[in-house]
């Protein structure tokens, strides 16, 4: 169909698909086959996500559009590798979210095979590979044969997906972003899937986070996108499960590039703040059962934590940047490599304890220092950033500096402080929020009413 499929086409498609068309994996492909070789422009393939978007797709579309993303070559089908089995990660993303630099150097200590392959950044929340490029000379990008010959190599590998590996989404992930799509569950699905697959993972554990701040605003939302994620997953042959996640509050207390990749060094070190800890254990239980289902919950909790205390985990996360070619000398020496140009200290305006912490806030405070993308061009600071120095439930003094403000020397950062101070509230102690903890999702909680539509 590509070959006779045109730019008049193309409009007639948007414009039936508005009106109720089913969408076919020859249609999708097609769409995405014009704007690869530059026949439809930007603005055409946005105006047919934003009507992917407004109108939503059912589940068999959803599979349809995945498939499209994975290119002709491959329409779901999958070359399995012998050997152990290989898990994934995803996250949806948010605020501070820095799990992926901690659960898979984690989980990949533990013997478990660990392929990643992650993104950019999506409106406010950081993305892994942009956390990850803060590391001088590391490599992310592979071809397919790359990525197996580096797992074969070390049992564990992050990396971004390609234009080989993952055409379509290539093509519509910064499109996405910039044409107010984020927010999109088939878009969202079809995205983390393909890149899944792409990579032939066995099995994947999806982290679905939500609250203000996140892709997902609320916990009902977070479940359905759960289960339209583990149902997908399963349609292409993947084991999956999901963790429901609170995402209101920022993930840890760095936000950031650099940053984050600090903080989950120091996480590796065990140092690590509760909720990260509560999370990325959470998230790390449920890849090593995907992987070794008759081991004990129990028996894996104990595992992951002797890993940290044995050291065990910082040596894969340091193995591993070796491997794809990172300095490794910030997190021996223990510099760190957030190294900002200038920082500026957030002060407490008056007594009591951190009754809220607004991941939102949060995550537009760093984006004016930086941290992220406005616009498809911006260019991001990796240095630029914030550090939380008093988090959810801890006591506080009028004066005490609540956070640091990390930018480059000679920008701004009044608007940034404004937007942190007014994120970081104190008050009474009976007052401070409790966020919800992680809550795993199973296959056996996802089930369809015959319409299509996923309910857990």
């Amino acid at each position: 169909m590509t070959d006779t499929f045109g730019v008049d086409d193309a409009l007639e498609h948007i414009e039936r698909l508005r009106h109720g068309e089913t969408l076919t994996t020859e249609r999708a492909s097609a769409v995405l086959g014009l704007h690869r070789t530059g026949r439809l422009a930007d603005y055409q393939l946005s105006s047919w996500l934003a009507t992917i978007a407004a109108r939503g797709l059912r589940f068999t579309e959803t599979v349809a559009l995945t498939r499209a993303y994975l290119g002709p070559a491959r329409r779901g089908a999958r070359i399995r590798r012998s050997g152990r089995t290989v898990v994934d990660k995803h996250s949806t993303g948010g605020i501070g979210d820095k799990t992926t630099l901690v659960v898979v150097p984690l989980v990949a200590a533990l013997g478990v095979r660990v392929c990643k392959l992650s993104g950019r950044g999506l409106g406010i929340a950081g993305g892994t590979i942009d956390k990850l490029e803060s590391v001088p000379g590391l490599r992310l990008e592979f071809t397919e044969a790359e990525l197996a010959a580096r797992l074969a190599a070390d049992d564990v590998v992050i990396g971004s997906f390609s234009g080989e590996l993952v055409p379509g989404d290539t093509a519509t992930y910064d499109l996405r972003s910039v044409s107010g799509c984020v927010r999109s569950a088939p878009l969202i699905a079809a995205s983390i899937v393909s890149k899944k697959v792409a990579v032939d993972a066995d099995a994947v554990v999806f982290d679905v986070r939500y609250g203000a701040g996140s892709l997902v605003p609320d916990h009902g939302t977070a479940r359905r996108l759960a289960g339209l994620l583990v149902r997908l997953g399963g349609e292409f042959g993947l084991r999956c499960r999901a963790v429901l996640s609170d995402g209101s509050v920022p993930l840890g207390r760095a936000v950031g590039n650099a940053a984050e990749v600090d903080e989950a060094v120091e996480f590796l070190r065990g140092i690590g703040d509760r909720g990260l800890a509560a999370e990325c254990e959470a998230l790390a239980v449920q890849m090593v059962r995907v992987a070794e289902p008759d081991e004990p919950e129990g028996r894996i909790r104990e595992r992951l934590r002797s890993a940290v205390d044995s050291g065990a985990a910082l040596s894969m996360f340091v193995r591993m940047l070796t491997a794809q070619g990172g300095d490794t000398g910030p997190v021996l020496d223990g510099g760190g490599y957030c190294r900002p140009g200038a920082r500026t200290a957030v002060l407490a305006r008056g007594a009591g304890w951190v009754t809220d912490v607004s991941a939102l806030g949060i995550g537009r405070a760093a984006l004016k220092l930086g941290a992220g993308k406005v616009f498809a061009d911006d260019v991001i600071d990796p240095h630029a950033g914030i550090r939380l120095t008093r988090h959810l439930g801890e006591r506080v003094a009028e004066g005490d500096v609540l956070a640091e403000v990390f930018h480059r020397d000679g920008l701004d950062s009044g608007e940034a402080v404004e937007l942190v101070a007014g994120a970081v509230r104190v008050g009474p102690r009976e007052n401070c929020r409790v966020p919800r903890e992680p809550e795993p999702v199973s296959e056996a909680d996802v089930h369809t009413d015959g319409t299509g539509v996923v309910h857990v």
